[in-house]
């Protein structure tokens, strides 16, 4: 019976890829360099690698002398634990991680740029790389700091026709009632594509309901049951274990309802996104990585993309190869702080 011989945790700081980045990332603390990648060996010498924002460490005891097909798909050993296991018994049974998650329903998948909060000047030049990389679309964090319609403004003369702005409030608007002027006036924007969490929806269905039908583009809501019940939005962000997502699938199906998957990590967490985006049929808004932040995605070679999306892997598990040299060249010893 194959088992699991070694699980190790290596901790990483990874730079953030330029000094703006830099600058408005340490500002804002949403997330920072520090990357958990996890190396998981079986008995048969095969390697598995999986990554997470977050230390799971606890959980190597439990996994360690276990069969790999027997806990795998299990979301409680943790999201890059799981995904080493999934990388490992893909590259052991020689097919993609989709397959051992469902039937594929796209080769690509479509992907976005992401960005914290920046002046109107720095949101720009994001857009520039952005584009300059192949995507055709960027989530934005809107914040009552700045001036929401001058940076609206400011990136749309600098990007291609049919390039998509997806706006995240994180809640700031408030209420439906702060947010229908100002999705109402954005609504008027070409590029403005998708509204998230313009007021958290939840805490008031019958707005979120009426914000819905005030304003043109569709609103997301990280996913909850109250809002899919009510029809009270026009999709969700969906993220977490391979069992729970494709839970989440199953019921926005059945009210023909989309999303994006938001799996923040580098080119390891992008490739496993990839693969599970190609089994989910209500993916069909961009998926959110963040992987262009670092300056190294860990990868031997890159996950290009092309018009806004990135092929599915096709080689055994994960598809990719991972850069033994960059993990060890950004390795650090567990509790060293992140700059």
């Amino acid at each position: 019976m194959m088992k699991i011989k070694t699980l190790e945790m290596l901790t990483l700081n990874i730079p953030f890829y330029c000094e703006r980045v830099r600058k408005h990332m340490h500002r804002a603390l949403t997330h920072g360099e520090r990357i958990y990648v996890y190396r998981a060996e079986l008995d048969n010498g095969i390697i598995g690698y999986g990554e997470s924002m977050g230390d799971e460490s606890g959980n190597i005891a439990q996994v360690v002398g276990q069969n790999p097909f027997a806990i795998m798909q299990n979301d409680g050993i943790g999201f890059g634990i799981q995904m080493s296991l999934f990388d490992a018994v893909g590259k052991t049974v020689e097919v993609p991680i989709y397959q051992l998650l469902g039937k594929k329903v796209r080769d690509a998948c479509p992907i976005s740029w992401w960005d914290i909060d920046m002046p109107p000047e720095d949101w720009v030049e994001e857009a520039k790389e952005s584009v300059k990389r192949g995507y055709t679309s960027i989530k934005l964090k809107a914040r009552p700091w700045r001036d929401i319609f001058a940076q609206v403004e400011a990136v749309g003369k600098v990007v291609p026709e049919g390039y998509r702005f997806d706006i995240d409030f994180n809640g700031f608007l408030r209420t439906a009632d702060g947010a229908i002027p100002v999705l109402q006036e954005l609504d008027k924007h070409p590029n403005v594509a998708i509204y998230e969490s313009p007021f958290y929806l939840g805490t008031d269905l019958e707005g979120a309901g009426r914000l819905q039908e005030a304003a043109e583009k569709p609103i997301v809501e990280h996913f909850n049951e109250p809002c899919l019940h009510a029809r009270c939005c026009g999709g969700f962000v969906v993220g977490g274990g391979a069992t729970g997502t494709r839970r989440v699938e199953a019921l926005c199906a059945s009210f023909d309802k989309p999303f994006w998957l938001q799996m923040v990590g580098t080119g390891i967490t992008t490739a496993y996104t990839m693969h599970i985006g190609a089994i989910l049929t209500c993916a069909k808004f961009p998926a959110i990585t963040c992987h262009e932040l670092w300056e190294d995605d860990l990868l031997k070679d890159r996950l290009e993309v092309v018009a806004g999306t990135i092929q599915v892997p096709e080689n055994p598990g994960l598809g990719v190869e991972v850069d033994e040299s960059a993990l060890e060249r950004y390795r650090v010893e567990p509790g060293t702080p992140t700059p």
